[in-house]
């Protein structure tokens, strides 16, 4: 697929819709891949992917929305239209794998303009708040989506990094600081 062979990729876009969950879920993760190695592969099937949201197993639907934030740099409006429901993973009981996927895809979206970063900053907020466990993957978030934070949502990040700067994970304590660093050196930069 990688080198060209389209038409595997195309089949498995079909397959997201076979009766198997595990033919779905295998589907999923060649596109998930795809996408990760090479976004503008996947970029003009974004359309096509919206119906694996809605399938039951949750694989099938982190897979997906992992794919629609790597393609987000290559078609964000396209992108953007998986925010209901990403809203609805966040705010349901819907397990770590989906929560994480549908917060790095929040990231990606968020990091495609100013506009579609201030959509998504409050929502992983809220992921932040209620799912304590996500904390890393919000904060690299947050970190992926910097440059188009305006001054509000940048004191809000910093904010939050600062939360977590002396975090008992270390990941977390990593990205807080990471955070921190390179808001604190574009401060000194300004002045």
């Amino acid at each position: 697929m990688l080198q060209g062979q389209s038409a595997i990729l195309e089949e498995a876009v079909d397959l997201l819709a076979h009766e198997s969950k595990n033919v779905r879920a295998g589907a999923a993760k060649i596109i998930e891949q795809v996408a990760m190695v090479d976004p503008s592969l996947g970029a003009n099937l974004m359309p096509r992917l919206f119906p694996a949201l809605q399938v039951p197993e949750p694989q099938t639907r982190w897979m997906i929305i992992h794919a629609l934030g790597f393609c987000a740099a290559l078609d964000a409006p396209t992108a953007l239209k998986a925010l209901p429901k990403a809203q609805e993973f966040i705010r349901r009981d819907s397990g770590a794998c989906l929560w994480g996927a549908t917060i790095v895809y929040l990231g990606y979206v968020g990091a495609t303009s100013e506009a579609n970063a201030q959509i998504v900053f409050p929502i992983l907020e809220c992921a932040l708040r209620d799912i304590p466990r996500q904390t890393k993957n919000v904060l690299d978030s947050f970190w992926r989506m910097l440059d188009q934070t305006d001054g509000r949502i940048r004191a809000q990040i910093a904010h939050h990094a600062g939360t977590h700067v002396q975090s008992e994970r270390a990941s977390v304590r990593r990205v807080a600081r990471r955070i921190k660093k390179r808001l604190t050196n574009e401060k000194a930069r300004e002045s």
